[in-house]
């Protein structure tokens, strides 16, 4: 047999390979196209009508806590003096405050900071040219120092915080920052756990009122997105020179939780 006549032999084998091979492709993508139709169709018989609705729950809350921060100031003519003086004084602030009833656990270190205090002087006679020369130019010197401290004092809102007020200013204070109120931690979480529970129950009514409307019910829940809870800080400000005591009162303020949901009808 000669060279030639083998090849066309191989390449006739060859190509009944393919060709099977083709034919054999061509069953199988045919029965996964089938397989495939076939399921989208099983799904789209088991899908159900929905019905998209909104929820929500509010409640007014009484803020838990209360926070002030007071300060004193102190000059000296180092920086050293001045630090010194800053800690008897507010040594003075924090003791009345203990005194009051405050503990060490429910006070706190806001700031603190010593800087110069610096003072800028001209010289009085120079002559007026450009660029001016260095004994002309105005010149800063360091005339003292001063030191500032800041304590944050949070107790519970059932605390007097308007005698905490006084009791630091009596004892020293130079500046008292407002009383801020507002809803622990704690508390917080309580205060959504119960919202949530209402919120989708006010969301499942809603979805259960229209889906009667078609003569359908709610047979389930196909997708619930919560909106998380904002809990307002009240702020009371005031003059720390007031001579009269100073009334704090929290208020009240209103939270409320959103949810967004899909219910699945049948």
């Amino acid at each position: 047999m000669s060279d030639q006549n083998m090849n066309r032999r191989n390449f006739a084998l060859i190509a009944g390979i393919l060709a099977i091979g083709l034919v054999a492709a061509t069953i199988v993508g045919g029965q996964s196209m089938a397989a495939a139709a076939q399921q989208q169709q099983e799904q789209n018989s088991t899908e159900h009508p929905t019905v998209s609705t909104n929820g929500s729950a509010s409640v007014d809350v009484q803020p838990d806590k209360v926070s002030v921060t007071v300060g004193v100031e102190t000059d000296g003519k180092t920086a050293a003096e001045a630090a010194a003086a800053n800690a008897d004084l507010m040594e003075k602030v924090l003791a009345a405050l203990r005194e009051l009833g405050v503990t060490d656990e429910q006070m706190s270190t806001s700031n603190y900071s010593v800087y110069p205090i610096y003072n800028t002087t001209k010289p009085e006679v120079c002559i007026m040219i450009y660029p001016p020369p260095p004994e002309c130019l105005p010149r800063d010197e360091i005339v003292g120092y001063k030191a500032s401290n800041s304590v944050t004092v949070t107790v519970d809102a059932s605390f007097d915080a308007g005698s905490v007020i006084d009791a630091a200013v009596e004892a020293g204070a130079t500046n008292v920052n407002g009383a801020y109120f507002f809803v622990s931690q704690e508390k917080q979480q309580e205060i959504r756990d119960s919202l949530i529970s209402q919120a989708i129950a006010n969301a499942r009514s809603r979805a259960d009122k229209a889906a009667e409307a078609v003569d359908m019910e709610v047979i389930g829940v196909k997708s619930l997105s919560l909106n998380d809870v904002y809990f307002p800080v009240f702020y009371r400000d005031f003059a720390a020179e007031a001579a009269s005591p100073t009334p704090i009162l929290p208020g009240q303020q209103q939270v409320t939780m959103t949810v967004q949901a899909v219910f699945n009808m049948g």
